[in-house]
């Protein structure tokens, strides 16, 4: 690192160089960082490209307008990412009062012998005292005018660092909360799914929601807030059996292997997978638990003495979708969350059958495909919801967590067993049974497919002889003859 400080002094000639940011806020909180902020008085583009040639990393284009360049490295041992900005205003005081917080308000001059000394930083705001005080504070009242992204930031930076958010800070958040929608949504994206990269995502989204600024971002939740609250079981209404399912949700992923014993490290390494777009399942689901319910609001009917929410999990999946697409979350993210808020309810109604049939378990598993597990998680979060109420819903809990935990098991014991040669296609059968295509062929593989992974069936001989058996009254039931 001091030979890289050294040769990026030496490059910037007689140009001013700063190291600003996260990585000498983490450099003060002994936390590794491996992406370089620098702020140069010359510019930008120019000293970019000779660290980039002289490093043999790749030149990226940030921002143009705002003169922002990245250089990727490959494969240093101390650095992914150097950023090279232009100094905010004329001197390194006027670029560090534009900045958005005290904790990243502070500046170093890059040294010529490339040794990095702490106590010689530029602190003007009382950064470092901040820092030791674990409080985010905004540099200036216009601090989040000035880029709007920072009012997430300030609850990412937060949740990151086990930090507080000082009081007048929140005060402005609240007050500015409607700027928001001036941000990129792929920004505000890239900060949520941070925030729920940490333990205890459910206490900031609360907080979010107290200041105003997650409703911003996801207008449907204050519909939630307001909704069904007379008629829902938890006291508060459906919004806070949002926030409790994402809080047991929290709480089942940090005791995994008191939940699954046999399976933990299988979820654990499932929940790591990234899809598409580099969110974390683990992430993913959080989101995912906190929307669950989403379309319960425009689902409520009155049934005799009852409230139903008839057909919230189709309704929800499409909500869901929506609320994803504008955030640009990855279609395959989106099909996700469709395919699990569609079915959330199934593991509920499974736990509350006398008996899982195999046939049950397999169908759900097809169905679901990678996203079982997933599923489990979230109807078990769901389930948990309720636990520390009076008037508890009627979900036996033990039952529900028993029948979660076996299902997940069978799951990932089929999962590691070779795959099962296919014993027909639809071809096969409209050949053998002089049969036209149509929805009869899904019916009978599907019957061939159960069958099969029941074990009733191992043979092709034994598929076609099933087939014949069911054949006549399966053309009754899709009115061919």
């Amino acid at each position: 690192m001091e030979k890289l400080l050294a040769k990026i002094r030496k490059l910037a000639a007689k140009q001013d160089v700063y190291i600003v940011g996260g990585w000498l806020r983490d450099r003060l909180l002994k936390r590794a960082n491996r992406d370089l902020d620098l702020a140069a008085s010359g510019s930008p583009l120019a000293l970019s490209k000779k660290i980039a040639r002289s490093l043999r990393g790749r030149l990226v284009v940030l921002d143009d307008e705002h003169k922002i360049y990245r250089i990727v490295l490959r494969g240093h041992p101390d650095l992914d990412y150097i950023d090279v900005a232009r100094l905010r205003g004329k001197t390194i005081m006027e670029d560090l009062a534009n900045r958005d917080f005290t904790i990243n308000a502070m500046a170093l001059a890059v040294p010529d012998d490339g040794i990095v000394d702490i106590s010689r930083r530029v602190d003007p705001f009382g950064g470092g005292k901040d820092l030791s005080e674990k409080t985010v504070r905004m540099v200036s009242p216009g601090a989040f005018a000035d880029d709007p992204l920072r009012l997430l930031r300030a609850f990412r930076l937060a949740a990151e660092l086990n930090f507080h958010i000082e009081t007048r800070t929140l005060r402005r958040i609240r007050k500015d909360a409607r700027l928001i929608s001036r941000s990129a949504a792929e920004r505000i994206r890239e900060e949520f799914f941070r925030i729920f990269a940490v333990n205890d995502s459910a206490g900031w989204i609360a907080c979010m929601e107290k200041t105003g600024i997650l409703q911003q971002v996801i207008p449907e939740i204050s519909r939630m807030k307001t909704s069904a609250r007379r008629f829902y079981f938890h006291p508060h209404g459906l919004w806070q059996h949002a926030l409790e399912t994402l809080r047991s949700l929290e709480d089942i992923l940090r005791r995994t292997a008191k939940f699954f014993p046999k399976n933990a490290g299988q979820i654990e390494r499932h929940l790591d997978e990234t899809i598409s777009s580099g969110v974390s399942r683990r992430e993913l689901l959080k989101l995912i638990a906190l929307l669950h319910d989403v379309a319960k609001p425009r689902c409520a009917r009155r049934v005799g003495n009852r409230m139903r929410f008839l057909g919230h999990e189709t309704k929800g999946a499409v909500m869901a979708a929506e609320i994803f697409t504008r955030l640009r979350i990855g279609r395959k993210e989106i099909r996700v969350a469709r395919r699990l808020i569609e079915h959330h309810m199934r593991p509920i109604s499974l736990g509350q059958s006398k008996t899982t049939t195999r046939r049950a378990a397999f169908r759900l598993f097809r169905d679901l495909g990678a996203d079982v597990p997933d599923l489990f998680l979230l109807s078990l979060a769901d389930c948990y919801s309720y636990r520390h109420l009076k008037t508890r819903k009627t979900v036996d809990l033990k039952t529900q967590e028993c029948t979660v935990r076996n299902l997940v098991a069978l799951y990932f014991d089929e999962k590691e067993k070779p795959s099962r040669p296919k014993l027909a296609d639809g071809h096969l059968l409209m050949r053998t049974f002089a049969l036209q295509p149509g929805p009869l062929i899904g019916a009978l593989l599907t019957l061939i497919t159960e069958a099969q992974d029941t074990e009733k069936i191992t043979t092709r001989d034994e598929a076609m002889a099933l087939v014949r058996k069911k054949l006549t009254p399966l053309k009754k039931r899709y009115k061919i003859k």
